[in-house]
């Protein structure tokens, strides 16, 4: 009898200790499995964040020729703080445009709306021509901008010229506005429904309905200074 109680008591300790390890390693596994479903959990999360932002950096994402003093993210639509954008035109002139704001979609990244624009454009005589507009949209791929809304062009040489939108090719070095357009000149006035500029500024072209009014120069010679008559620019 006591033999047979002994061997109960070893059976009886026996499947208390298995039980034990057989709990242990059904812990351990469920840590392996815990720690390999976060390992993979991590990596899928970190190539995740790469791919994001890859994509939707509005830093990396910005032509090479554009800067901002900051931005911001909504959906796939990039604001941009006071934008500034160079280059040069095939003259080697520089060109600068600066703008209060502007938004960049990441799926067309080369494609810049803007607003309030000051662009100043360095001419082959050396003098600057300044171009205003409250909108417009700039592609970098070409370096194309499409000014809208009450346009100016100002000149250190004395034109200004008024329109409702135009075109400039800041490489090519042309300009063309398809719409009624206005140019003060110092000896007079230009109305048209058209205007080219072309060849870097030298040569510009108006068509539809031209309207024009010069003045003469004053001639202030001494010879004719001396003889009395009406002012000059007014009928006899």
């Amino acid at each position: 009898m006591a033999e047979m109680n002994g061997d109960r008591s070893h059976r009886g300790a026996f499947e208390a200790t298995r039980s034990r390890a057989f709990r242990a390693a059904g812990r351990h596994s469920s840590r392996v499995v815990f720690l390999r479903r976060f390992i993979l959990a991590s990596s899928i999360l970190g190539i995740v964040a790469l791919v994001v932002i890859g994509v939707f950096n509005p830093f990396g994402q910005l032509p090479q020729n554009v800067s901002i003093s900051g931005g911001n993210l909504d959906g796939t639509r990039v604001t941009m703080e006071k934008p500034k954008l160079n280059g040069y035109r095939k003259d080697g002139r520089p060109y600068e445009v600066r703008a209060s704001s502007g938004v960049q979609d990441v799926r067309k990244p080369s494609i810049i709306e803007l607003k309030d624009l000051d662009a100043r454009i360095g001419m082959s005589d050396r003098s600057t021509v300044r171009v205003a507009s409250p909108f417009g949209v700039y592609d970098s791929t070409r370096e194309f901008m499409d000014f809208q809304g009450e346009v100016s062009i100002k000149s250190d040489t004395g034109y200004d010229i008024r329109m409702q939108s135009a075109q400039m090719d800041f490489k090519a070095g042309t300009v063309v506005s398809d719409k009624p357009v206005s140019v003060v000149m110092t000896n007079g006035t230009v109305l048209a429904d058209r205007l080219d500029i072309t060849d870097s500024g030298r040569l510009i072209t108006f068509a539809g309905n031209v309207r024009s009014t010069i003045l003469p120069e004053k001639d202030t010679s001494p010879g004719d200074q001396d003889e009395p008559g009406p002012p000059k620019g007014e009928a006899p």
